[in-house]
């Protein structure tokens, strides 16, 4: 039987073939091509196109029928981050300097911009019938108006002193519940799932996205950054509301949630300062805290399967929904 990183590399070559046919490597201005390259290339797990693709074969339907979807939600992924990247004023991703960081600030916005007008093009020209393309292309942009609405919740979680664990699952359920619920609902549409399969398949997307998005904030702060990609401690700096931080504003003493109230986005935030803020996210417990949700979320995302008769691809989602949840650097 494969494991799920087994199930993850048998697709990537395919997604990398399908953005070849509509991104040019190369051209005038060489900064545009090459900044709209730049991140793809550095690869990743390519997580989002594999649910797409096993969703789709989950109801029936076959890799073919879902290379376009899946090419057009990684490309999405790749926009987001650029822009994501920016807005954060973030130093690094996947290990190397943000696209902003390389080619200035109005390349990168343009570079991203361009990729999600090509988002739209490969989903319209999928090889599937002509109404599941139309309800594809519905699916994704209502999905990317989820984002930006979840991206300015957080602008809006930036100016506040005060939030609860509520208005972070909120967050996440916008932002990255969003984007790998539509990855399975993609995957769904272009089998030919029925409206039903359609919405269970993308809870179950959406559901393991807020897990993943929990242990990647906690690995924010424990991980390793050779292999987490980003700067460890930088959602601290950035003043990114997180579980973690719900939890210590809901548990710390009066004298330590002052403290931590004042160093959560400082702007001058030194490297000593980081690590008072995690050991008191260790002090009380919040990162026990965050992992327990996470399995709860992941636990919520499984049921959703339940609906499904079984078959590889229903066990393969399920095994990269474990592994997306189960990361430990």
């Amino acid at each position: 039987m494969q494991s799920a990183l087994e199930v993850l590399e048998r697709y990537k070559g395919l997604v990398e073939a399908e953005l070849e046919r509509f991104l040019p490597r190369q051209g005038e201005p060489v900064e545009f091509y090459a900044s709209v390259w730049e991140l793809i290339d550095r690869g990743g797990k390519r997580f989002r196109p594999c649910l797409t693709f096993l969703a789709c074969e989950c109801v029936g339907g076959s890799r073919e029928d879902a290379v376009g979807a899946a090419a057009a939600v990684e490309l999405l992924h790749n926009m987001t981050l650029i822009h994501d990247d920016i807005e954060d004023r973030s130093e690094l991703r996947r290990g190397k300097p943000c696209i902003h960081r390389i080619y200035g600030i109005p390349t990168a916005i343009n570079a991203g911009d361009a990729m999600l007008i090509k988002v739209f093009e490969i989903a319209n020209s999928s090889r599937i019938p002509q109404d599941r393309c139309r309800k594809l292309v519905d699916y994704i942009a209502r999905r990317a108006y989820d984002l930006t609405w979840g991206q300015a919740f957080e602008f809006n979680m930036w100016k506040r002193k005060a939030f609860t664990e509520a208005d972070v699952i909120r967050l996440l359920k916008s932002k990255t519940g969003s984007l790998i619920g539509l990855s399975a609902e993609s995957g769904a549409i272009t089998g030919g799932a029925t409206d039903d399969q359609i919405r269970l398949l993308g809870e179950f997307g959406e559901t393991t996205g807020i897990a993943f998005q929990i242990v990647d904030d906690v690995l924010n702060v424990t991980g390793n950054v050779k292999e987490y990609g980003k700067e460890i401690g930088g959602d601290i700096r950035e003043g990114k509301k997180t579980i973690l931080a719900a939890h210590l504003l809901d548990t710390a003493n009066a004298a330590d949630k002052k403290l931590f109230i004042k160093l959560l986005g400082k702007n001058t935030i030194t490297a000593t300062e980081v690590r008072r803020v995690i050991r008191l996210y260790h002090k009380y417990e919040c990162i026990i805290y965050a992992k327990a949700q996470a399995d709860a979320y992941l636990t919520k995302a499984m049921s959703a399967l339940d609906a499904f008769p079984d078959s590889n691809a229903k066990k393969s989602l399920a095994d990269v929904a474990r592994f997306l949840v189960a990361r430990n650097f």
